[in-house]
């Protein structure tokens, strides 16, 4: 019957309606930072079928989500901006903030838009007014200088501007290679380990290496005096070995000038694996055991230097752990390693090479920004040049993106079609990277967006004139009256 049709004519106008809507939403949002498009799916309804006989329902047209595609990546010139690229949502939630902290609704929702920046109580916060939740870091101390980020719940990210405290040195590294044809009585600028003291304050130790007097003599001692110190080294006896002694030499920490430690430094000479590597460390001796002074096992490349600051009488004695051997990775208070290439060597040539001088600690700073880095370490910056972590995004993924519910503001809710995989750091379990300065853009494409416009007003068209079609034919059957 001519109604069945016109009925089917009428469903494919609603259809087309509704795909000429999700066009119109996407083309109105084709520059919405982290904007998913959607379009239209179109299915039959059959309203009766069977082998013999069918009866034709029209069509239905259903929302299909691309929330799984990336928009372009664009750059951005705020610090704070960012973009994921590959998978990867970043969690966020709605709220107010106050000077007492952060309220929500304790909803998480995921988004791409990145375009965030500091709100009015420091709190990060997107275009759309999503604030932004991450893994805290806590802040580094002498007993953990590089702490990792806590793994408990993530909390909005609040960045701390309070000034950041000094950190005394608690750890120096010092590797340089010793040449081994250098003449007798050669003596070479090692160049200055500069710590920081309990006070804050930078102190620049110097070193001087000193090489035997003759082949098989001396090394020279330090005179006691004002300027030195009250306790005089004497010179070494007369001996093959060891090759090479060190004057490490304090600032000024005391009326007595600038005291010294003085190591002796013994290096493999014979074929084999200790060639030229550092084999032993000691005696150490000292101008001022005072305010200055060092022990080694002898068994590892590290001195336990205990050190008093000028202006810090009262304050406990300063202890830097300074590694001369091949420092040891696994853990920051354990010694390093003698005996292996990476630290202190003594193989050919006629010139010191230093490859290595540093050492941990800063003097206090003033808050002077905050950025994010491709791990999505969320950082401020210091008056001091020192960088401190203060979050780590975690990064929401999905086995399926477009089952996430959309709501206001280009975020999305959690939901079982999604299947949820876990909250992951940038590029790991299967997480994206982390572009900095960067701002994922809408992934609507105009071109296709006008193309698909193009189709569904002629097919709306079309329709329209088969109910056109359908009401001639009612008007025959009408007729046949008459």
């Amino acid at each position: 019957m001519a109604t069945v049709a016109m009925n089917s004519a009428i469903s494919g106008l609603n259809s087309f309606q509704t795909a000429i809507n999700y066009i119109s939403d996407n083309v109105a949002n084709s520059q919405t930072a982290g904007f998913k498009r959607i379009d239209a799916n179109f299915s039959s309804f059959v309203s009766t079928s069977s082998q013999r006989f069918f009866n034709p329902g029209g069509v239905t047209a259903r929302p299909q989500f691309v929330n799984d595609l990336q928009g372009t990546i664009i750059q951005n010139a705020s610090p704070t901006a960012i973009a994921i690229a590959g998978a990867g949502w970043l969690p966020v939630q709605d709220g107010v903030t106050s000077a007492g902290g952060f309220t929500g609704n304790n909803i998480t929702q995921y988004t791409r838009r990145g375009d965030f920046s500091l709100d009015q109580n420091s709190f990060m916060v997107n275009g759309s007014g999503k604030f932004l939740f991450a893994r805290t870091v806590p802040r580094p101390t002498t007993a953990v200088p590089n702490p990792s980020p806590n793994q408990g719940p993530l909390v909005a990210v609040q960045i701390n501007q309070s000034q950041l405290p000094a950190l005394a040195t608690t750890i120096a590294q010092y590797a340089a290679n010793l040449p081994a044809n250098a003449s007798p009585g050669t003596v070479y600028n090692g160049g200055t380990i500069t710590v920081t003291d309990a006070n804050g304050a930078a102190r620049a130790f110097s070193v001087t290496w000193y090489n035997r007097s003759t082949a098989g003599g001396t090394l020279p001692g330090v005179a006691a005096s004002t300027t030195t110190g009250t306790a005089a080294v004497a010179a070494s006896a007369a001996a093959t070995v060891p090759q090479w002694r060190a004057v490490i030499t304090a600032p000024t920490s005391s009326a007595n000038g600038a005291e010294s430690l003085v190591v002796d430094y013994t290096f493999g000479t014979t074929v084999g694996t200790n060639a030229g590597l550092l084999t032993g460390i000691g005696p150490i001796q000292t101008t001022n055991a005072a305010t200055l002074s060092a022990t080694t096992s002898g068994t590892d490349g590290r001195l336990v230097i205990s050190y008093s600051a000028p202006g810090l009488a009262a304050a406990p004695v300063q202890t830097i752990n300074a590694e001369f051997g091949t420092p040891n990775t696994s853990s920051p208070t354990t010694a390093s390693t003698l005996s292996t290439p990476g630290g202190t060597s003594q193989f050919g040539g006629t010139s010191i090479s230093i490859s290595n001088v540093t050492a941990n600690g800063y003097s206090a700073g003033t808050f002077n920004g905050v950025g994010i880095d491709t791990s999505g370490n969320i950082y401020t910056t210091y008056t001091n040049g020192q960088r401190l972590i203060q979050y780590q995004i975690a990064l929401g993924t999905f086995n399926n993106p477009k089952g996430l519910v959309r709501q206001n503001g280009e975020a999305f809710l959690d939901d079982p079609a999604a299947g949820f995989i876990g909250l992951n750091a940038s590029q790991q379990g299967g997480a994206g990277g982390i572009n900095p300065n960067s701002l994922e853009n809408s992934n609507v494409d105009i071109g296709s967006e006008f193309t698909k416009m193009i189709v569904a007003q002629r097919s709306y068209s079309a329709n329209a004139r088969m109910i056109t079609t359908a009401d001639e034919m009612l008007q025959e059957v009408v007729n046949l009256k008459r």
